[in-house]
């Protein structure tokens, strides 16, 4: 499972903030209070990543993706591959992923978060993911060989999935054909780069079986969503709950089943949320 960060606006709203925020996942991922009580686990050990698209006023934009397959908590190049914010003045998109991974599934680069794959019309999408989805019909539906079984996770089963299927935007029914192979839980954050215009979307769903461990599940998947400046930060439960990031003091969660998509305008720097889905099944 995994702990997870998304920031959403402008670069001049995360500059003060932006390393307390980080500190917050890394304390999430070395020592994960509720990973322990749900899974057993309270490390997200399995590797890190982020993708990062900054846009500054009437240029255009740039993207930068790191991967590790180390801990984020221990990795000797953090501080390198880290964003730094000080000399950025337009968009600021960054979504950043630490993980342990579900038992039977690798630990490699490809399945490192965040996961890449290429729409119908060429547009790229990447994805990171608390959770898990039905990597074995994914693959039954994508027609894959079983080469991918070994090689690849069922978040990337699950992005080029929704890759192969979206046309133009990331539309509700996309999202809700995609949660249909849910298996535990779906805390999305995603982001389809287009040509001209950035669609990220965000949040949170899980599965509640009556077994006992319902309480244990709505405290791992909450996914918060806080006010930074005019931007948006969307953070898991125990980076709030637990790690605080100086200064949030805006803090909501999402209700379970809750999404939000945004459009982002790199070269102008407008920001707009178009919608707030909420799911049920």
């Amino acid at each position: 499972m995994c702990r997870m960060l998304v920031m959403i606006g402008h670069a001049v709203d995360f500059i003060n903030q932006y390393e307390d925020i980080v500190n917050g996942l890394i304390k999430a991922a070395s020592n994960d209070p509720y990973g322990s009580r749900l899974y057993g686990e309270a490390k997200h050990s399995d590797g890190w990543g982020k993708v990062t698209l900054v846009g500054v006023l009437n240029n255009e934009p740039s993207l930068t993706i790191h991967k590790s397959v180390n801990p984020i908590y221990s990795d000797p190049l953090l501080n390198t591959s880290l964003s730094s914010l000080m000399n950025v003045n337009g968009v600021f998109i960054e979504m950043i992923h630490a993980r342990a991974a579900s038992t039977g599934t690798p630990i490699n680069l490809f399945s490192t978060h965040p996961v890449h794959a290429v729409t119908n019309t060429g547009d790229e999408i990447y994805m990171i993911h608390n959770g898990s989805f039905k990597k074995e019909e994914l693959i039954k539906l994508l027609g894959l060989g079983e080469w991918v079984e070994a090689k690849y996770n069922d978040t990337f089963a699950a992005n080029l999935a929704l890759a192969r299927r979206i046309s133009g935007s990331i539309t509700i029914d996309d999202l809700r054909w995609l949660l249909g192979f849910m298996r535990t839980g779906a805390n999305l954050g995603i982001m389809l780069v287009k040509q001209d215009v950035v669609q990220v979307t965000v949040g949170s769903y899980h599965a509640r079986l009556n077994d006992g461990k319902d309480k244990e599940r709505d405290d791992y998947y909450r996914l918060y969503l806080c006010r930074v400046g005019e931007s948006s930060l969307y953070a898991s439960s125990t980076i709030i709950d637990y790690y605080r990031p100086r200064g949030l003091t805006n803090c909501e969660p999402l209700n379970n089943g809750e999404y939000h998509s945004y459009s982002i305008n790199p070269r102008t720097g407008e920001v707009t949320l178009n919608d707030r889905w909420l799911i049920n099944y």
